[in-house]
């Protein structure tokens, strides 16, 4: 044993270096796409900031991302829809140019067959009797309703993009842990393989740990290409896709979270906080309306008059007036089963969008105790990570400490483990953050946002 003690010390104290050299062999990936994706960058819209932090990923939540122009798309036709039906009121002049060929009356001196005449008649609705009224009401309301949703999408949207940007910090935690982890197995190789050569190690097992450390390569060489998904997905919800995220900042750890109020108390101002249902009693208000103006369409119009026109054959003074104006007034008398047939469309449309607002109370009121949960029980998955931190910021002291005396070498091993606590504490801030964020979108209370300050002030 003692001639082989020295050459194993010499080993040892050489194996920082050696670690060192692999680990900027493995990261290297990294700093080679970047400089080409970025010399070949697309030009129009200024670069994304580097490094991004999440208030600069907030502050550029795009209102012109396909997700949120759909919802404007809606609000947009449903003002128009509004202003159509304001624009029945409006008065209508038309030009008439008839040409016509008669038979003369025999007590008409003219005796020519020509009565071509033209005419401009204007005419303006002055009330139908509460019919545009109710039309009106229920398309504001309609409006209403799409602005509201246009909001709650952008307000989902902006999820969304923290969505993809806490995936970005995870994808290059994971890598992290990977590099830590085939960094340690191949070490392990290597000296598995050496002692082999002395005969003190069976080929079983240095073939085992060859074969795990092809497959910590592969589950690295995947958590590298989740790097670069992760990024190209957040520059897409950014509605960047022409520019590359490259280095994202974690915020401050842990996350300074909220106070959690009651769930009943939650539960009894849902109805009257919640963006969705209010949008969804906006629907119900405006189907409310339509089954009114249906009602109002048996009702009278009254319209103003007014007609000036020309005639070929001089009649002399009979029947031929220049000007014309006067009242008219419309009454339905009999139109068979149309009014009872749009009366019942209108009621049918209310009676579902009724419908759709109790589903929608029921949803909301289920997601709002499922989220509730889920932030309790993370609370306390967040104690657990804050520990197992602790914990492993211990061991590796001590791991480094028996490195240093070379009393056992399992330093890498308690460097991968140090990088899954970390993983696994990012994860639940993270985890924690979102389901505050998305109680706060469900339940209409801002104040519930961990990153609403961040969003205001970038």
């Amino acid at each position: 044993m003692s001639p082989m003690h020295p050459r194993s010390s010499c080993t040892g104290r050489r194996r920082p270096l050696a670690r060192l050299l692999l680990t900027s062999l493995l990261l290297w990936p990294l700093a080679g796409p970047a400089t080409a994706q970025e010399a070949g960058g697309a030009t129009g819209l200024g670069p994304l900031p580097n490094p991004m932090r999440v208030g600069d990923a907030l502050e550029r939540v795009d209102a012109l991302h396909p997700r949120v122009r759909q919802a404007r798309a809606d609000r947009e036709q449903a003002r128009a829809a509004l202003e159509a039906t304001r624009a029945e009121r409006d008065a209508r002049v038309d030009a008439q140019l008839e040409a016509r060929w008669i038979e003369p009356n025999d007590l008409i001196a003219d005796r020519s067959r020509n009565d071509s005449r033209a005419s401009i008649v204007a005419r303006k609705l002055l009330s139908d009797f509460g019919q545009s009224h109710a039309r009106e009401s229920a398309g504001e309301q309609r409006l209403e309703a799409a602005r509201q949703q246009e909001e709650l999408t952008h307000a989902r949207h902006r999820i969304h993009v923290l969505e993809r940007y806490f995936e970005v910090l995870l994808a290059d935690l994971a890598f992290a842990r990977d590099t830590e982890a085939m960094a340690a197995a191949y070490v392990s190789k290597e000296r598995a393989e050496e002692r082999n050569q002395r005969g003190q190690v069976s080929d079983i097992e240095v073939f085992r740990l060859e074969s795990e450390y092809q497959t910590l390569r592969v589950q690295r060489t995947r958590a590298l290409q989740d790097q670069a998904r992760t990024r190209a997905a957040l520059a897409e919800a950014l509605n960047r896709p022409d520019r590359r995220v490259r280095t994202v900042l974690a915020p401050m750890l842990p996350l300074d979270l909220p106070e959690l109020p009651e769930l009943d108390a939650l539960l009894a101002e849902l109805d009257n906080t919640s963006p969705r249902l209010m949008a969804e009693r906006r629907h119900v208000e405006a189907a409310s309306r339509e089954v009114a103006a249906s009602r109002a369409q048996r009702r009278p119009r009254l319209y103003a008059e007014a007609e000036s026109g020309w005639w070929h054959r001089d009649l002399g003074g009979s029947d031929r007036n220049p000007f014309a104006a006067g009242l008219v007034l419309e009454i339905p008398l009999y139109e068979g089963r149309r009014h009872d047939s749009r009366v019942g469309q209108a009621v049918a449309a209310r009676h579902r969008a009724e419908a759709e607002l109790g589903e929608a109370r029921i949803e909301a009121r289920n997601r709002l105790r499922e989220l509730y949960d889920e932030i309790r029980a993370l609370r306390t998955q967040r104690d657990e990570a804050a520990w197992r931190m602790d914990y492993r910021e211990l061991y590796i002291d001590r791991a480094r400490y028996l490195y240093d005396i070379e009393d056992q070498a399992d330093l890498g091993d308690s460097m991968v483990q140090q990088s899954a606590a970390a993983h696994f504490n990012a994860s639940t801030e993270f985890q924690l953050a979102l389901a505050y964020e998305r109680l706060a979108l469900l339940s209409g209370r801002d104040e519930l946002s961990p990153f609403r300050a961040t969003d205001e002030n970038p």
